[in-house]
């Protein structure tokens, strides 16, 4: 099977780079970009390689369906053992960083995000992610989308009636591991997401990252393969970034 190159959907104004191969379904993409931006390499884990559908204007479309999952095999911290998704009944179209980031890294990762009128998603036992920082083992902080809207940490973001239009979204993060003394004690640790220049959540002044953990940041799509017919999983990124701060 044939695979196509793919550009991770980060844009930039100074030069790209890219280099993609195939490991089953997933894809490198190297991609250099200009100061301040952090040099990103993402590999993407799909179904099928004809996922994302990258769109003429520089959008990438993800979308679920139903039965659908990645040969793709990773560790799960959870069982023990190395799985896959299909071995997990989950359903993935995601790139991640293959670099990581620790504690007093500073980075700003900024995306637009379209989710159309008539999404819909009703697995079970399955959150939706679409956009996460993950430690390698689990995830430290993700976004969440279902009938309602677009969450971070059980506050709103997009709103279902504001589904069918673009949307930026920022996740500005110092990460620290500073213990607090107190409740009222302050460390480095910044934690601040906007939602079209609306502060949802500010955490700043708290470790955000346990003493020698490493992140890493996905988007896309993650969620069950119990899909029903008549759902509509679908969402589309565009201008991706990550910088530093």
């Amino acid at each position: 099977m044939k695979c196509a190159t793919r550009i991770a959907g980060i844009w930039s104004t100074g030069p790209a780079s890219v280099v993609a191969s195939r490991h089953s379904l997933a894809v490198v993409a190297l991609l250099l970009l200009a100061a301040p931006a952090v040099s990103q390499e993402f590999d993407l884990i799909t179904p099928r390689e004809d996922a994302p559908v990258r769109n003429a204007d520089g959008s990438e479309t993800f979308r679920l369906l139903p039965g659908e999952c990645s040969d793709f095999e990773y560790f799960s911290d959870e069982l023990q053992i190395m799985t896959s998704d299909c071995g997990r009944q989950r359903n993935r179209i995601e790139y991640y960083e293959t670099s990581t980031s620790s504690a007093g890294d500073r980075r700003l990762y900024e995306w637009d995000i379209f989710i159309p009128e008539d999404f819909s998603y009703s697995a079970t036992n399955a959150r939706l992610t679409v956009g996460q920082l993950e430690t390698g083992t689990d995830m430290l902080y993700g976004f969440e989308l279902n009938n309602d809207g677009y969450t971070f940490r059980a506050q709103t973001c997009i709103p279902a009636e504001e589904f069918g239009e673009w949307h930026s979204i920022s996740v500005r993060i110092q990460y620290d591991s500073t213990p607090r003394q107190s409740l009222r004690d302050q460390t480095p640790g910044v934690l601040v997401v906007e939602c079209d220049g609306e502060v949802i959540v500010d955490g700043s002044g708290r470790p955000n990252l346990a003493e020698g953990s490493e992140i890493q940041f996905r988007y896309g799509l993650f969620g069950g393969m119990n899909i029903a017919d008549t759902d509509n999983v679908s969402v589309s990124f565009r201008n991706v970034r990550i910088t530093a701060w």
